[in-house]
């Protein structure tokens, strides 16, 4: 069941030390309000009340108030919560916040030109799901820079850092925080990266750390003991362990597929790489998922890396599904951007501003969460085709919420029973607009959150009538 705004807010920067307990409550009135009308500013989601308006403002503008405690605490809530979780998958990846208003000056270079219009920061985010239920946990770990305008352009100068100096060493410290974090639950996390973190000494550090990881192969490194390099070594016809289907997602121009994939796995001992003269062998299990009946420029071609067994199919299908869910941390990116409007945030200074991007950077977390209760997940769906059965939306939605989402969407009567998780879901998105043109089936963010919007507000107004109706 979803929990009220102001319990989740509670619960997310409750343990925010900000050298004063009141600055934590107002940190988490905004939280709640934030939350309940995302998309918002601080004024807007204040709704007319001036004391509310002007406190929010004075908290970020506070220079004794610093982004990172409020960060760390909203960390320490998430790693709290999951200790009692079984294995978990710490999905991560990169991306850029882009302004263009006064506060850009501020900022750093995000495109290709030092001096673009628009600059901002580029961020590092990790969040935990439920390798089960593959739900969304929480946000665990972030980190925020801005590029400097002297470094733009001097990609092969920074090749020659030592390894610690280099922005790719984000990737063994976004682990480094997470494990000082989750202490003993880091045994049952698996990291899951895409092709930029493929580091050769990132891979050792997860070995020497014995981190589990499932790392998609970018550079074609060179096997111990053979002449062949790793891409070599796994084309041509392979040894299939089985075929299967994977959800291709869209993005950019690609537009989102099945893709019909051969999947087999081995184990290699990867070579350090000539110019590391410290570093030694690293033995890791691969596996390799093919598209089939595809040119080779088309077609899907992963190569995974990772410490997880391959003994058995099971264990294979399960390392893949792993990979297929890194894809929720674009999910969260676009959650933080489209239906929070992080970009569209305002504010004279840079570190004003940082301190809404922490604060809306979890309130996306939130609004994922929901959109996820909303939608019926993989094992769901798995019950539903296995029992002829669907999930109804009262495991997610209040028996008044439910009532309320019918009369004002349909023109029948309440049905004797709640109607389906799935009809609750596009019942919200037609309430926000949704009117799917493109034949998904699968509303987006902003037509979801403006119809939870709606929704509440409507709840709200049956709230206050029903108890008016019993005072007189």
């Amino acid at each position: 069941m979803i929990v009220s705004e102001a319990c989740w807010s509670r619960w997310q920067f409750g343990r925010c030390q900000l050298g004063d307990v009141r600055r934590t409550k107002r940190l988490e009135d905004i939280g709640a309000r934030l939350a309940r009308h995302a998309g918002s500013s601080l004024a807007q989601c204040s709704r007319g009340d001036m004391v509310a308006t002007l406190g929010s403002y004075r908290l970020m503008n506070n220079e004794h108030v610093d982004p990172e405690a409020i960060a760390e605490g909203g960390f320490a809530a998430v790693a709290k919560a999951v200790q009692g979780e079984g294995l978990l998958l710490a999905v991560e990846d990169t991306t850029s916040l882009s302004y263009a208003h006064s506060v850009a000056e501020q900022l750093g270079t995000i495109g290709s030109q030092a001096q673009a219009k628009h600059r901002g920061y580029w961020v590092h985010s990790v969040l935990l799901l439920d390798a089960g239920s593959e739900r969304t946990l929480g946000l665990i770990e972030q980190r925020r820079w801005c590029r400097k305008d002297e470094e733009h352009g001097k990609k092969h100068a920074r090749r020659q850092r030592p390894y610690e100096d280099k922005e790719s060493y984000k990737w063994q410290q976004a682990s480094q925080r997470v494990a000082a974090r989750l202490g003993g639950a880091m045994m049952r996390t698996i990291s899951v990266c895409d092709r930029e973190s493929d580091i050769y000494k990132y891979l050792c550090y997860k070995r020497d750390q014995a981190q589990r990881f499932v790392i998609r192969a970018q550079s074609d490194r060179g096997l111990s003991g053979d002449e062949q390099t790793l891409f070599e070594a796994l084309s041509g016809e392979l040894p299939w362990l089985y075929e299967t289907v994977v959800e291709v997602a869209q993005r950019g121009g690609r537009v989102a597929r099945t893709a019909h994939v051969q999947v087999c796995a081995r184990c290699v001992e990867l070579r350090a790489p000539a110019l590391d003269k410290q570093s030694l062998p690293v033995s890791t299990n691969v596996v390799v998922v093919r598209e089939r009946g595809q040119s080779e420029d088309a077609s899907l071609n992963w190569i995974l890396l990772t410490s997880e067994p391959i003994e058995t199919e099971e264990q294979v299908r399960r390392i893949v599904r792993y990979y297929e869910l890194r894809w929720r941390i674009e999910e969260y990116h676009k959650a933080w951007k489209s239906g929070v409007g992080v970009e569209r945030l305002r504010f004279q200074s840079a570190a004003s501003l940082e301190r809404m991007v922490v604060i809306t950077a979890f309130v996306a977390v939130r609004l994922l969460q929901l959109r996820e209760q909303a939608l019926p997940s993989r094992e769901d769906t798995q019950d539903v085709e296995n029992k002829k059965t669907e999930l109804t939306c009262d495991h997610v939605l209040k028996d008044d919420e439910w009532k309320v989402l019918w009369l004002t969407c349909q023109n029948t009567p309440l049905p004797t029973s709640p109607p389906t998780t799935r009809w609750a879901c596009l019942a919200i998105a037609k309430l926000g607009g949704f009117a799917d043109t493109k034949r998904t089936g699968r509303p987006g963010w902003e037509a979801m959150w403006r119809g939870w919007q709606l929704l509440q507000e409507r709840i709200e107004g049956f709230r206050l009538a029903k108890i008016m109706t019993l005072e007189m």
